[in-house]
C-alpha cells in the first residue's frame, strides 16, 4: 500500500518529539496543579473542598493510566498533522511576523472560543445513552476527579476532544508556536478544573466580569451529577441551552464561603 512508508516515515520523524510533548506537558502541568493545591497548600484549602473526601489512590493510578493512553492518541493525531502541514493540508505559517502579533493573539483567543463550542457540543453527544459507554464513561469513574483526571479518557473520546486542532488548522492560518501555547494553556486549565478546590474568589460566579468563565465548581457539578454544566471555558452554552445547574451558584457560594468564615474566624483575636 502506497501510504504505509510516507506514514512510518511521519511515525519515526515525528513520533519521539511529539511524545516528548505530549508527555512532558501532561505530567509536569497536572503534576504541578496536584502538588500546589493538594500539597503545598493544602492545608489553606481544606475549606474549599468541594466534595470530600479526597478520592483513593486507586482512583489515581487509574487516572494516569488513561491519560498515558490519551497522550498515545494526541501523539498520533499530531503526527498526522505535521504530515499534513508539510503537504500544504493545513494552514501554518512560518513566522510571526508574516502575520503580526495581534493576530498570533487572536489566533489563539479564537481557539478557545471555538474549542469551547466544539468541546460543549461534542460533551453534550457523548453523554447519549446510546454513545456514553464508548465515548465517555472511563472519564465520569472519577466522581470526585483529581488533577491527574484531566486526561483520562476513553481513546475514543481523546480522539474526539483532539480533533478541534486539526479542523481549525484547516481553516485558520496559525504559527506553530500559538498552538503549543493554547495546549499548555488547556491542560493547565483542564487540571484546575479537576483539582477539586474552588479556587475563585467569594462572589465570582455572581460578578457580571467574571461569571462568564467556569469555576472548578462548575465542571466538579458535572462529574457529580453526570448531566449538565457541559462546558469548557465558558458559561455560555450552558446557560444559552439552559444546562447550566440551577443550584451552580449555591454550590459554588458553599465553597467559597465555608473558607471565608473560616478565613474570618482566625482573624478575630481571642478574648
Amino acid at each position: 500500500m502506497a501510504f504505509v512508508e510516507p506514514a512510518l516515515a511521519a511515525v519515526s520523524q515525528h513520533g519521539p518529539m511529539l511524545l516528548l510533548i505530549e508527555g512532558s506537558r501532561y505530567v509536569l502541568g497536572s503534576l504541578a496543579v496536584f502538588l500546589l493545591v493538594w500539597v503545598a497548600f493544602h492545608k489553606k484549602l481544606a475549606a474549599r473542598k468541594i466534595n470530600p473526601p479526597t478520592p483513593r489512590k486507586r482512583q489515581i493510578r487509574r487516572e494516569l493510566a488513561y491519560s498515558a493512553s490519551t497522550v498515545l492518541v494526541f501523539v498520533a493525531i499530531g503526527i498526522g498533522v505535521y504530515a499534513g502541514a508539510e503537504h500544504g493540508v493545513f494552514k501554518f505559517y512560518p513566522n510571526i511576523s508574516d502575520r503580526g502579533w495581534a493576530y498570533y493573539i487572536f489566533t489563539i483567543v479564537f481557539l478557545a472560543i471555538v474549542h469551547d463550542a466544539f468541546f460543549y457540543w461534542a460533551h453534550r453527544v457523548m453523554h447519549h445513552p446510546k454513545l456514553f459507554r464508548h465515548f465517555h464513561a472511563v472519564h465520569h469513574r472519577s466522581v470526585n476527579p483529581t488533577p491527574f483526571a484531566a486526561y483520562s479518557f476513553n481513546p475514543t473520546e481523546a480522539a474526539v476532544e483532539f480533533a478541534i486542532l486539526p479542523l481549525y488548522v484547516a481553516f485558520v492560518p496559525v504559527h506553530f508556536s500559538a498552538i503549543f501555547i493554547y495546549m499548555w494553556l488547556m491542560l493547565l486549565r483542564n487540571a484546575v478544573g479537576h483539582c477539586g478546590y474552588e479556587l475563585m474568589a467569594k462572589g465570582w460566579t455572581r460578578n457580571p466580569w467574571l461569571s462568564w468563565s467556569t469555576t472548578v465548581t462548575h465542571h466538579h457539578m458535572h462529574h457529580e451529577k453526570m448531566t449538565g454544566n457541559y462546558a469548557l471555558y465558558f458559561t455560555w452554552w450552558d446557560r444559552w441551552m439552559g444546562t447550566e445547574h440551577a443550584d451552580y451558584h449555591e454550590r459554588f457560594d458553599k465553597a467559597v464561603g465555608a473558607a471565608t468564615d473560616k478565613a474570618n474566624a482566625a482573624a478575630v483575636p481571642a478574648e
